[in-house]
């Protein structure tokens, strides 16, 4: 259970760092390119874990009391 909410939390905060390299470069005026597409990898690769663990967090495992 701990586990998966700390990859759940890893998940959230490459979104969050993908979020802002992703604005760091288009302020910069860069639309297109490695970084821009490099950003949006890891947004979705980011939503992509924390949505994964935060499901199996809540629905994979039920424990005997419930």
């Amino acid at each position: 259970m701990v586990r998966n909410k700390i990859f759940e939390w890893i998940g959230f905060i490459i979104v969050l760092i993908s979020i802002y390299a992703n604005g760091s470069f288009r302020a910069d005026g860069i639309t297109t390119g490695t970084g821009i597409n490099l950003s949006l990898i890891g947004i979705i690769s980011g939503a992509i874990i924390a949505f994964t663990f935060f499901f199996i967090r809540k629905f994979g495992t039920k424990e005997a009391g419930n």
